[in-house]
């Protein structure tokens, strides 16, 4: 009889402890929310790290392969002879003179690689940034809010709404050939990493990471704005 009573009670602790968390999560900040149902898919998968891509050829294939156990299973970026994104944010800096890039200059200098990501410069998001192509900063709100690259859309990968922003972003239509830049805080920050894991199972193949991050490009003097996303 004693063996049950102790495990009664530890049942009941546990229910407590899993109804108190629920309760936690229930009243906590957006920002410290966890999403009680989502899918990672190879988000502890990490590939070898790449140089900085040199020039290549546009690549014959810009197909996006297919996720098995992805939330956004049927929903991919749409063909590929959609146009490149079009900017939300007017830029500043360095970057105000936008230069004028179709989609063939960008996928001939970044062809798709059909891997989670691929990392790059600063250099190398510098122009990609001029020439305005979709740009995605994993980190927090609170961080982005803080400053962020000029006409970087907030993905705070951690934050509960992630699935749905990656969901509204494959409604968009858009071409998953075509390069997003994705970056957080740099060093050991892998972030941006596991958002492009994220959107590598949605579909998008041409994924890359800004591994110095947001501290290299404010070093760099790079066009950034403060406040919520518009």
């Amino acid at each position: 009889m004693s063996l049950r009573r102790h495990l009664l009670e530890a049942a009941t602790l546990v229910l407590a402890a899993i109804l108190c968390a629920l309760v936690a999560n229930a009243l906590a900040s957006r920002e410290r929310k966890l999403a009680l149902v989502g899918s990672y898919p190879n988000a502890l998968v990490v590939p070898e790290k790449a140089e900085a891509i040199a020039p290549a050829a546009p690549a014959s294939n810009g197909g996006a392969p297919a996720s098995a156990e992805s939330p956004f299973e049927g929903k991919h970026p749409g063909p590929s002879e959609k146009s490149a994104p079009k900017a939300t944010v007017p830029p500043q800096g360095s970057e105000a003179r936008a230069f004028s890039s179709s989609p063939a200059d960008l996928l001939k200098r970044f062809p798709p690689h059909n891997k989670p990501y691929v990392e790059i410069s600063g250099d190398d998001v510098a122009w990609l940034v001029a020439r305005r192509v979709l740009v995605l900063d994993a980190r927090r709100t609170k961080d982005y809010e803080e400053g962020h690259i000029a006409l970087a859309r907030s993905f705070p990968v951690w934050e509960s709404d992630i699935d749905a922003r990656v969901t509204a972003l494959v409604g968009e239509g858009r071409d998953g050939a075509i390069p997003v830049v994705l970056y957080c805080s740099g060093g050991d920050c892998e972030d941006s990493h596991m958002l492009a894991q994220k959107l590598f199972g949605a579909g998008f193949n041409n994924l890359l990471v800004y591994r110095d991050g947001w501290p290299d490009w404010v070093k760099r003097g790079g066009s950034s704005v403060t406040g919520p996303e518009s």
